[in-house]
């Protein structure tokens, strides 16, 4: 089952980014599909809801406020947007795009370099990984935050295959903040990226993940649990998933799952 192609877009800070169907937090904290560093945003600020017809915004409570063209949202109602909708969430102005020959979507590493400074020699995509862990090991937890964030958000809403470099880099870095971390936050990102994109996930990441589970309790968010029923429906659909990767799913759901 491959992830359907993506109807909607948002534009910010000179980056479009795809939106994958399913429904999307945006706020300050790092599980949420759209993270903005910003003390005017709330936590968990709005709630984006993709389908492929539509696009909705929900704003949730937020002490700030999010703004549709100008006017502020109720909290807690769906409200439609359309291409050419204007969206302020603190302090960051998101354009919507709903026609994919409005605006080419940015390459996953094209929006990360976007994120680094202009003194940062890097090569795309083989080093992310070893500038989280340097960030990690100087503890710089949200200079290792910000690389892989970037890279994440970009993944979510683009068509990589499982075996692509950029792809593989995201999920190491991922799996290294959260043992750094000790946080199954970053571990729910990781099963939402296989989830959006139907992967199969390799043995030698689930290696990685029994060894990140070791410190962690629990894995928040709803990541788990859809990557486990994305597995099912691609069975259901004549995927050859193996067996041996639905029982381990199924043990990390029963073990690390639930609110």
């Amino acid at each position: 089952m491959g992830a359907a192609v993506p109807q909607f877009k948002i534009k910010f800070g000179g980056r479009t980014l795809s939106l994958p169907t399913g429904s999307h937090l945006v706020g300050r904290m790092s599980d949420c599909f759209f993270t903005l560093d910003d003390d005017l945003t709330s936590r968990y600020h709005a709630r984006l809801h993709v389908s492929a017809s539509e696009l909705q915004v929900e704003d949730l409570d937020s002490s700030n406020g999010t703004f549709l063209n100008g006017q502020r949202l109720p909290g807690r109602v769906k409200t439609q947007l359309v291409h050419g909708d204007n969206l302020k969430i603190g302090r960051e102005i998101i354009a919507i795009i709903s026609d994919a020959s409005q605006a080419p979507v940015d390459d996953p590493m094209d929006s990360l370099r976007k994120t680094i400074g202009p003194h940062e020699e890097t090569q795309f995509p083989s080093l992310i990984s070893q500038l989280v862990q340097k960030s990690l090991n100087m503890g710089k937890i949200k200079e290792a935050e910000r690389y892989a964030l970037a890279l994440t958000n970009q993944l979510m809403g683009s068509s990589v295959p499982v075996d692509h470099p950029t792809a593989k880099s995201c999920v190491v870095c991922l799996i290294a903040l959260a043992q750094k971390s000790s946080s199954g936050v970053w571990l729910d990102r990781v099963f939402r990226l296989h989830a959006v994109h139907g992967w199969l996930m390799p043995d030698e990441i689930i290696e990685q993940l029994r060894g990140a589970l070791d410190r962690i309790t629990r894995i928040p968010g709803t990541g788990l649990e859809d990557y486990e029923r994305t597995l099912r429906e691609m069975a259901r659909d004549g995927v050859d998933v193996p067996r041996g990767l639905m029982s381990t799913i199924a043990e990390f759901s029963d073990a690390f799952g639930g609110p």
